[in-house]
């Protein structure tokens, strides 16, 4: 019975030569070579590359070696078979022995058990060899096929920074966002990096950034060579110190007094073609040397700027401001606010908590502060109980600092769109007062002239001063003004997420009150407004989830559950009377017309 051998190549492919070649060999075949194997491609070119040496051939058939125990059991002689040239190597010799063996005998090419090969081509399976060196060659043979299919030599794929993002481009017109002003930098994505903004190309940043580089290694050598010298408090000038003096001296002697006619002009002429798009000219304003000491400031500030942006702690070119500096809090922001590019592209803000204007560092801040008259908002004191007070600002007559608050109210709010038109609103602040001043706790506007009866446009708590009950007193604040003017008032839709538990928690409350001193039997919902004056719909909807409103006989009744009542009086009582609003400490009349 003729038996098959399933054989593959070096690169996991049948041989379809070989296989063709073996099924006519074995019809002639004895079943003494059964046992017998043909050779692999890898295993020809581990022939070839020996060149005369003696080799052990490690040959593989349905998985199992042929040592050399089994390969003296065979003693008979074996026909020789000349092997087939190999795709990938050969030489002229190997080329000559295969044409002649195949003039004298175009039987397959097989080599069985104990074949004793005829040229330096053939393989000598029978030849006696150590049992070690079969198991090297061996193992060679294993690691050649796992390097076939290996990558890891191939060169990776080049790949840009993770950290860019290329829908991001310079907010600089005509600019495409390519160089850097640190000259280290394949991209940029503000203007603190922009080479364009300052009047430069991406080589010449390059330039001087090699130049930089050389300056501070020569820097770095000299600092070297000081440190011998022995460091005293009052340590005299080394030479090398007093010749670089004398040089800065002598550089900034030869700087020009002014400008001439011809470079007015052309300052002139940048500034009016380019506005503020572009940095304006600073050649011969100053001396060559302090201009250069402002060139590499500028540079250093954009590296700094580039790592706080690769660590994620500045977002330029996103318009999205992460924290802001807020009296003695630092807070982290929710939304997009519209502040204009030049400082929402920094990524952190520092504002004044009295006045609400915004800076760009510490530094300014520190120094506004020093300078700021102010310690409570603008406009008349409305409420004042303890150290809770409510100021009244009119939009029009104080309109930057509501545009300031709107700005500041953004960052926390979602579906605010209220930014700059400010003056037919009026707003309400409310302010924690200590020894420092009036800290801003919350506000709430509302038009002058609503037409829906709203009496609030806009309410928010900040968020150091949430869940401490700061938000339900606006809420409060808000319906005892609309008790003052006898009208009935509800909140402006869309409410924010926070504003729509805020308002649900406050009608339970002022639900739940008025039933718990309610005695009568028969209860009116327009009655309920009007003492409480919040809106119908808005007490229904409560009344409608707190599944005290059923609909029995044709009737809508109100059902008293004392259950809620019960637990409503509970928590009064653990929390105390400490926040809120006391109508005999407003101090106001409705204001009449625009």
């Amino acid at each position: 019975m003729a038996m098959r051998t399933a054989g593959s190549s070096s690169d996991g492919t049948e041989d379809s030569d070989f296989s063709a070649d073996l099924e006519h060999a074995e019809a002639s075949e004895n079943a003494r070579r059964r046992s017998s194997t043909r050779l692999t491609r890898a295993s020809l070119r581990l022939s070839r590359s020996s060149q005369g040496k003696p080799v052990a051939a490690s040959v593989f058939s349905s998985g199992r070696r042929i040592t050399r125990s089994q390969q003296g059991a065979t003693n008979t002689t074996a026909k020789k078979y000349p092997l087939r040239r190999s795709r990938s190597s050969g030489s002229d010799t190997e080329a000559n022995d295969l044409k002649q063996g195949a003039d004298r005998d175009e039987t397959p090419p097989r080599t069985p058990t104990g074949n004793a090969p005829s040229s330096e081509s053939d393989i000598d399976v029978s030849s006696p060899v150590s049992q070690e060196e079969d198991e090297r060659l061996a193992k060679e043979l294993s690691l050649k096929e796992a390097a076939a299919h290996d990558l890891s030599h191939r060169p990776k794929r080049r790949r840009f920074h993770e950290s860019y993002n290329f829908n991001m481009k310079c907010p600089t017109p005509g600019c495409n966002s390519l160089g850097h002003l640190t000259g280290r930098h394949e991209r940029h994505f503000s203007i603190s990096g922009c080479p364009l903004y300052h009047n430069l190309s991406a080589d010449e940043c390059k330039g001087k950034a090699s130049t930089r580089d050389k300056q501070a290694e020569e820097r770095t050598l000299s600092h070297r060579q000081d440190e011998n010298r022995h460091s005293t408090r009052n340590q005299a000038p080394s030479d090398r110190q007093l010749r670089y003096k004398e040089k800065v001296t002598e550089l900034r002697r030869k700087r020009n007094s002014g400008l001439n006619k011809e470079q007015k002009d052309k300052y002139m002429e940048h500034r009016q073609s380019h506005g503020a798009s572009r940095e304006p000219l600073l050649e011969n304003i100053t001396s060559d040397y302090d201009l250069e000491l402002f060139r590499k400031a500028q540079a250093r500030a954009s590296e700094d700027l580039e790592k706080l942006r690769l660590a994620g702690q500045v977002s330029e070119g996103s318009n999205m401001i992460k924290t802001i500096v807020f009296g003695r809090y630092e807070l982290d922001t929710w939304y997009h606010s519209p502040y204009p590019e030049e400082y929402a592209r920094l990524g952190r803000l520092y504002m004044c908590e009295f006045c609400l204007k915004y800076m760009k560092s510490q530094t300014i801040l520190r120094r506004h502060m020093a300078k700021c008259v102010w310690k409570h908002p603008p406009g008349d004191e409305i409420y004042r109980k303890g150290n809770i007070s409510v100021f009244e600002v009119d939009g029009k007559k104080n309109k930057i600092y509501c545009q300031n608050l709107c700005l500041l109210a953004k960052l926390f709010l979602d579906h605010k769109t209220l930014y700059y038109d400010v003056e037919p609103f009026l707003f309400y602040v409310m302010t924690e007062a200590d020894n420092t001043g009036c800290h801003l706790v919350g506000y709430f506007s509302k038009e002058k002239n609503s037409f829906l009866n709203y009496n609030v446009s806009c309410i928010l708590t900040m968020p150091q001063y949430m869940r401490q009950g700061y938000g339900k007193m606006l809420i409060d604040f808000s319906y005892l003004l609309s008790k003052v003017e006898e009208k009935v008032g509800s909140p402006e839709r869309p409410l924010s997420d926070l504003g729509l538990i805020s308002y649900r928690s406050y009608w339970k409350e002022v639900l739940l009150r008025y039933l718990n001193n309610f005695q009568g039997k028969e209860i009116s919902i327009k009655e309920i407004s009007q003492e409480t004056a919040v809106n119908p719909v808005d007490i229904v909807s409560t009344l409608q989830s707190l599944q005290m409103l059923k609909y029995w006989k044709g009737k809508h009744l109100v059902l008293k559950r004392q259950d809620l009542i019960d637990d409503w009086k509970a928590k009064e009582t653990k929390r105390g009377n400490g926040k809120t609003i006391d109508p005999k400490a407003l101090k106001w009349t409705p204001p009449k017309g625009t």
